[in-house]
């Protein structure tokens, strides 16, 4: 029989290049439906990072650029359809069976988009899910707002909810992020992890962190610190 783990009682995964091999699911959106020359002409990026507009904004200046490449006209099915060719992290089902065997609660906390986290969510058997929410009218096509469940830079106040919600503390938290924009859930978290591709240097301005390369290097943390 497998041995609970006392330490950790949460592990809280970051979606885009964590669970998924794509570094971000609203690139990969603009990727697909031709809207990533309109974006890569502006900085919304930075100017979100400098407060100069909001998350919502953000989103609904993505949002209208997808809709002004696809002639305001696209359908929840075409994302669907989309997001089933991202692929998923080699070994991160087996990783997610093997936490949830030591009792450990599993989450996905993401700035990215709902529709992909809750395909990932459901092969992983993944239960506490977290990302921004498209919205599409009754006719099922996609309209130019969402709904900000995680703001990116603060990503350490879906944690604090989680918390409540599991009754586990965050010291007893781990959370598995690939960037910067991970930094506010690397702060409040007992177990805060890098993740890292073979082959990719590790971000600027991320440190203080366990680092892995592989859901296996990552397994094996896990192991040694139950």
């Amino acid at each position: 029989m497998q041995k609970k783990c006392n330490k950790i009682g949460v592990l809280a995964f970051d979606l885009d290049g964590v669970l998924v091999k794509h570094s971000s699911s609203w690139r990969y959106l603009h990727e697909r439906f031709g809207s990533i020359r309109i974006i890569q002409e502006r900085n919304d990026s930075e100017m979100f990072r400098k407060g100069l507009i909001t998350y919502s904004e953000w989103m609904e200046r993505d949002l209208k650029a997808l809709l002004q490449a696809r002639g305001n006209r696209l359908r929840r099915s075409e994302i669907v359809e989309a997001f089933r060719e991202c692929e998923i992290e080699d070994h991160a089902e087996e990783l997610v069976h093997y936490v949830k065997s030591l009792g450990i609660a599993v989450a996905i906390v993401s700035g990215g988009i709902d529709i992909l986290a809750n395909m990932v969510a459901e092969k992983l058997g993944i239960e506490l899910v977290y990302a921004n929410k498209l919205v599409f009218d009754e006719r099922d096509y996609l309209v130019p707002r969402g709904v900000e469940v995680v703001n990116p830079l603060r990503k350490d106040d879906v944690l604090k909810k989680i918390s409540k919600i599991t009754s586990v503390a965050l010291s007893k938290f781990m959370f598995v992020g690939d960037s910067d924009w991970d930094s506010s859930a690397f702060r409040v978290v007992g177990y805060p992890v890098l993740y890292v591709r073979k082959g990719e240097a590790p971000p600027v301005g991320v440190s203080n962190t366990y680092m892995v390369r592989s859901m296996p290097e990552l397994k094996n943390l896990i192991s040694r610190l139950c």
